[in-house]
């Protein structure tokens, strides 16, 4: 066996190892916090139905920033195709393991059924993933300074401090040197070409796929985008705020109140959605719901109420955006299905010699 095919089996076998363990671990806690989820449930029963209406309009706005996104970066595309585009692939990357390959795939795809080129959807691709990692570190970074101008500082909040500025610094350093180093891009066209030179064994004319054209196209595209970097910034911080707005809303109304003051809830919240992208379960389910818990409770939020707000959030911010890329993408492949019939209709129509067409 390849060493190469040896660490992609072991690689599989340590991120199922990874599932199953965070699996264990959350049956175990929910058989020990059985209590304290027949609580929350209560909490849920009591919830006023304006409350719930105003939280499924918050997450559909952030749905809506998220998808305004795409529609900028893909230039000419229409706001149903980027919403076509963007909800099918964030359902598959939330739904499915290994979610986020499959969601790439499916964004491509759709791309080119919407003929979209595939250089501005890679720009797309690219900068809205640049932009989220900025974001996801900047944001805890940000509430977190302003949560120190009212207490004392801790030792874990230097950690905190110095690891999300290093990735910050580290990650504008490396997109600076990436966009503007003609070495790099050289290193990038010849490796393309290798691998075009590889799939030719396979697939003839791969190999004769000149790839310069297209890096040359992704390059500019995200120099573009670089040089006017705050719209696509400030729109990705909209679009994480709704979702802090939803789970804030959520414990309000299930009277979580002076004991969670508003910075020190961004705070909590920020660092552990970062810490929960790094779960191996889809989407995070489970861990996200427990880790956002226990942070809550620690910050002075009761078990119950916290519970109840993050079980809320989740239904909003996960399972809504899966239900609503699901109902897309079903929508869209039976519009394939039933115009791929009348495609071939015509086909056959135009096959046929003019003296048919003229008897029929």
């Amino acid at each position: 066996m390849a060493p190469a095919t040896t660490r992609s089996v072991r690689g599989e076998v340590s991120r199922r190892i990874a599932v199953v363990a965070c699996g264990v671990l959350l049956l175990t806690a929910v058989f020990l916090q059985r209590t304290t989820i027949v609580a929350a449930a209560g909490e849920l029963r009591s919830m006023p139905l304006w409350v719930v209406a105003a939280l499924v309009v918050v997450g559909l706005a952030e749905r809506a920033v998220r998808v305004d996104i795409y529609r900028i970066l893909l230039g000419s595309a229409r706001y149903g195709d980027a919403a076509l585009v963007h909800e099918t692939g964030s359902a598959a990357s939330k739904g499915l393991p290994m979610g986020g390959a499959v969601g790439t795939a499916l964004r491509w795809s759709v791309a080119r059924d919407r003929s979209i080129p595939t250089s501005t959807f890679a720009v797309a691709l690219i900068a809205t993933g640049v932009a989220s990692v900025f974001v996801t570190w900047t944001l805890p970074l940000v509430a977190l300074g302003i949560d120190l101008t009212q207490r004392s500082p801790e030792s874990m909040d230097f950690v905190v401090v110095g690891i999300c500025s290093t990735v910050v610094i580290a990650a504008i350093a490396v997109w600076t040197v990436v966009l503007g180093s003609d070495r790099i891009h050289g290193w990038a066209v010849d490796r393309c070409r290798r691998v075009c030179a590889r799939l030719g064994r396979r697939f003839p004319g791969a190999d004769h796929v000149d790839p310069e054209t297209g890096i040359d196209d992704v390059r500019t595209g995200l120099r573009s985008v670089a040089g006017r970097p705050w719209g696509l910034v400030g729109r990705t911080v909209v679009a994480q705020l709704c979702s802090a707005a939803v789970l804030l809303i959520a414990l309000r109304s299930v009277g979580v109140g002076g004991e969670l003051g508003n910075i020190e809830f961004l705070r909590v919240y920020f660092i552990v959605t970062l810490l929960g992208s790094f779960i191996p379960t889809p989407g995070g389910v489970g861990v996200i719901e427990a880790g956002l818990t226990g942070a809550l409770v620690a910050a002075g939020a009761p078990p119950a109420g916290a519970l109840a707000a993050v079980l809320v959030y989740r239904a909003i911010t996960y399972v809504m955006p899966i239900m609503i890329g699901a109902a897309m993408y079903v929508v869209w492949r039976t519009r394939l299905a039933t115009s791929a019939p009348c495609v071939e209709s015509a086909g056959e129509v135009l096959a046929l010699p003019p003296a048919s067409l003229a008897a029929a």
